[in-house]
């Protein structure tokens, strides 16, 4: 199985599991943040950094 089809067969595996506990999940990207929510109560969120940029070194 390539990875692209694994991929999508893990997406379509955790959308079932997340409805069948009545869970969603919502990405937030202005405030770079996901959150699992039930009953549209928030359970728990992951927040990500900003991205750093890096100098180019010259090598």
């Amino acid at each position: 199985m390539s990875s692209p089809s694994c991929a999508a067969l893990l997406v379509i595996l955790a959308c079932v599991v997340l409805q069948s506990l009545d869970l969603s999940l919502q990405l937030r990207t202005d405030s770079r943040e996901a959150c699992l929510q039930q009953h549209r109560q928030v359970l728990v969120c992951l927040a990500w950094p900003d991205p750093v940029e890096t100098p180019a070194v010259d090598g």
